[in-house]
Formats: C-alpha cells, structure tokens, sequence
C-alpha cells in the first residue's frame, strides 16, 4: 500500500494534505464587490456589518437637489391655487369681452333688423329678441365652464409638473442601485467558481501549493476560462476594487 501511496503523492511519512479553498474563503468570494461608475456614484461594501452604502456623483446629487427644490415650489403654488377663482378670472380676462362685444353687436344688429321689418317692440319681435337673448346666456354659461376647464387642466399641469420632477429626483437618487446589482452579481459569479472546485491533494512537505487562487486554477484547469471570460466582459466600463 505504501508503494502505490508514494507513487500517487510524492513519498513521505505525512498523510497527503487537500489543496484548494475552505468554506470561509468560498464565503468570503461570496461577498458583494464594491463598484464605481463615472456619473453615477459608487457603492461600498461592509463586510463585517454585512451592509452597502452608495454615494452620488455630485454633479447628479446637486441635478436632484435642484429637480426637488422646483417640486417644492409648485407644491407652494398648487396649494394657494383655488381653480374657481382661476375660472372667475380667465373669463373676466380672456374670455368675456370678446364675447359681450359680440353678442351685443348681435343685439344691435337683431334691433336694426326688426325696426326695418315694423317689427320692433311687437310680440313677435319680443319673441326674437327673448330667443336671442337665451342662446347668447347659453353660450356665456359654456364660455364660465371652459374656462373652469381650462383652470382645472393648470392645476392638473402643476400636479403633473411636481410629480415628475420628484420621479426624476428619485431616480437619479436610485442609480447607485444598478451598481449593487453589478457587486452582488461578481460575488456571485466568484461564488459559483469556489463552488464547482474539486479538492486536489499533494504530499504536507509541498506546503499547500499554490494558496487559494493556485487551488481554484488548478481544480478548475480548462474550464474557468469561459466564465472568468464572461465575468470580465460583463464588468467592462465600471471600475470594480
């Protein structure tokens, strides 16, 4: 028995001794990578706390700071908005003068006809001036309710407005988080490697061979290249350390 042990492990007294990572190491690899990008931010992985901290690019941070001070301001102004009087006065400004000038044109011109006609003042010219006189407050009544519309859809746009820029500002906020889906996803990868080793084994006096990546190489000999390969292009423009 000894003979084929020599041959197999080199000879010597010792028992042959395993090569390649413990369950720690396999653990440690495990761990989330910490990662950098250019305009996004960085995160940091505490390994000890078992927690990731992000920080933002500061050109980003202060895009978001200002994107939620516009979103305080038109918080500022939908609350002293009242789309009522907004109405009120969009027909008093825009709406009604042209309107009366023109119905009082029609007026006027529904006078001059019925005078011509012997009409005026007799009941059937009563009949056409009461008419006239119901279509045109049927349209100022429809005239009031565009303009409530009309100060309704501000008030929606200024809704609108707030809520977009807060969206914006939160999303500049969240891209750190993009990178913690990159770490986590090294810390995986490298997980998986430690994962498929298969122990090697070597006689005590060679001192362990190689430590840990000398293990994982040897015990993944032909087949880690594709998947460092993969690793290494998914990590292509950020910045792992």
């Amino acid at each position: 028995m000894g003979g084929i042990t020599d041959a197999l492990f080199g000879g010597g007294p010792e028992a042959p001794q395993q090569v390649g990572p413990t369950f720690e190491q396999m653990k440690e690899l495990a761990m989330p990578w910490g990662v950098q990008a250019p305009g996004i931010g960085t995160t940091v992985v505490d390994e000890e706390g078992r927690t990731i901290s992000t920080t933002i690019d500061p050109r980003m941070a202060a895009l978001a700071e200002r994107l939620l001070g516009r979103a305080e301001t038109q918080m500022g102004m939908i609350t002293g908005y009242d789309p009522a009087q907004a109405a009120r006065d969009y027909y008093q400004q825009y709406v009604a003068p042209d309107l009366l000038r023109g119905q009082e044109q029609e007026r006027l011109t529904l006078e001059n006809r019925l005078l011509a006609q012997g009409m005026l003042g007799s009941t059937g010219g009563a009949l056409r001036s009461r008419a006239l006189g119901e279509a045109q407050q049927t349209s100022q009544r429809q005239a009031r309710g565009e303009a409530f519309s009309q100060a309704q859809n501000m008030l929606d746009l200024m809704r609108s407005r707030e809520a977009g820029d807060i969206a914006s500002a939160y999303n500049i906020y969240a891209a750190p988080t993009a990178l913690m889906q990159t770490g986590v996803g090294v810390g995986q990868n490298m997980g998986q490697l430690a994962a498929s080793y298969r122990p090697q084994y070597a006689p005590a006096s060679s001192g362990g061979g190689g430590g840990l990546f000398g293990g994982l190489l040897g015990g993944l000999a032909g087949g880690a290249g594709g998947v460092l390969g993969e690793m290494a292009g998914g990590w292509l423009g950020s910045k792992i350390f």
